[in-house]
């Protein structure tokens, strides 16, 4: 979070100043999304009411603030690759009961545009999935959905401009039509969720292919409030 030396005894490679910066999701969240809820008796946010969603549900851990924006931010840009531990062991504590539950056959990770990947040299997404599928003992199949339109950053659009950026963006492999027919239940693994565009795109094409139940898990979601 800060880059600053640890402390003895500090866990979660997160110093006792940071940690109390970061906002993990409690309840009330939003039964579709996972954002959090200002009143408890509301059941979903006022972006997924009356929506309707190729996924299931999914969830998320940590509260988009600024100290999470500013360590998502180094982890894609900047090279801190080995974020994605820490990302993975918080979704694993978090989470762990919830995947059981699901029982997915794989994990799914956003994918990035080549373009991207060559410039990154990375998908944040995939090394957060790599991690968690380690600690979970579910495959990850990197190589189900490919991005061939390279869009633009969806932190830069509108949420209408986002939905129509991602059109015809994700397509299933040749790979997994003909390898990974019997995966029925998956799990998007993805690094923010704020207007639910890209994980719609990849739930959609997902189930286009035969997977019945789609999910997904994020790292971070901004308020839904």
């Amino acid at each position: 979070m800060c880059d600053s030396v640890l402390k003895s005894g500090e866990k979660y490679n997160v110093c006792m100043s940071c940690a109390e910066k970061i906002k993990y999701i409690k309840e009330p969240y939003c039964k579709k999304c996972g954002k959090p809820l200002e009143k408890e008796y509301e059941e979903y946010c006022g972006d997924c009411t009356g929506k309707a969603t190729s996924f299931e549900y999914g969830r998320a851990v940590f509260s988009y603030n600024m100290y999470i924006r500013e360590s998502i931010s180094r982890f894609k840009y900047h090279g801190r690759k080995e974020y994605a531990e820490f990302y993975a062991d918080r979704m694993y504590e978090c989470c762990s009961d919830w995947i059981k539950k699901i029982l997915p056959d794989a994990l799914i990770p956003v994918p990035i545009h080549k373009k991207r990947y060559n410039k990154r040299g990375y998908n944040q997404s995939e090394l957060i999935a790599d991690k968690l599928g380690a600690l979970c003992g579910i495959p990850v199949l990197s190589d189900y959905i490919l991005r061939r339109k390279n869009t633009r950053p969806q932190k830069e659009l509108t949420p209408v401009e986002r939905e129509n950026n991602l059109k015809n963006a994700f397509v299933i492999t040749k790979k997994a039509k003909e390898l990974y027919k019997a995966v029925n239940c998956v799990i998007i693994i993805d690094d923010i969720y704020t207007t639910g565009s890209t994980i719609e795109a990849c739930s959609h094409i997902i189930k286009e292919n035969g997977v019945s139940t789609v999910y997904f898990l994020c790292v971070s979601i901004g308020m839904g409030f």
